[in-house]
């Protein structure tokens, strides 16, 4: 995780730095990444990265919770959590999503590449982070659910996240393989594939989730 110094960056310079070894990490890997590449690349010392983090690998994991987060924020400005239980996640801003992809394709393409296990050698600091934060996430949007009466509250939230993180887990890998198939913009057909398969997804869901 970042030191204090990174924190105190403004944020203008916090995604720079972080674009930057994005970029790095997705060209060369984690192994071939130099810091120096990218201290040069976001427009600071090499040494000021060591103030920032402690070495390449702190780095490189947090790169992949900053381009996680990235991608929740943006979403969140869309439709904000606090308005939204799990059923909501899925079905609102569809199309808005695959725009921010497009319009993030670096770190789209990073994000594919953690996801795949491309990094093998920090697959399971990866994996946890992962988990951390869709977890923390997921929570959030079961107790909004109970908060707002769409989601059972016979069941404790830990024994919902199981049914929701077993239902979503294929259907996401289904969707993100599709999105990664197009050639060019999906057609309009292809998008409506899409989204009937997220609404089947959130059809099951609300089968075993939903009151």
């Amino acid at each position: 995780m970042p030191k204090r110094t990174f924190n105190r960056l403004d944020d203008d310079k916090k995604e720079r730095v972080m674009r930057a070894a994005i970029e790095e990490f997705l060209a060369r890997g984690y192994e071939a990444a130099k810091i120096e590449t990218i201290a040069q690349t976001a427009g600071v010392a090499k040494g000021s990265l060591y103030q920032y983090f402690d070495d390449k690998k702190d780095l490189f994991l947090y790169s992949v919770t900053w381009a996680i987060e990235y991608f929740m924020k943006s979403i969140d400005r869309q439709t904000p959590l606090k308005d939204m239980d799990v059923y909501d996640y899925f079905l609102s801003s569809g199309r808005e999503r695959y725009e921010l992809m497009k319009r993030e394709p670096l770190l789209a393409a990073f994000s594919l590449d953690v996801a795949s296990g491309k990094y093998n050698s920090l697959t399971r600091e990866i994996n946890s982070e992962y988990k951390r934060i869709g977890e923390e996430y997921e929570l959030r949007l079961i107790a909004n659910g109970k908060r707002r009466g769409t989601v059972r509250d016979d069941l404790d939230d830990k024994t919902l996240l199981l049914f929701f993180q077993g239902v979503t887990e294929k259907f996401t890998g289904e969707i993100m393989a599709k999105a990664e198939g197009f050639k060019s913009d999906p057609t309009e057909e292809q998008l409506c594939g899409m989204e009937n398969l997220m609404k089947s997804m959130v059809s099951l869901l609300k089968q075993g989730m939903g009151r």
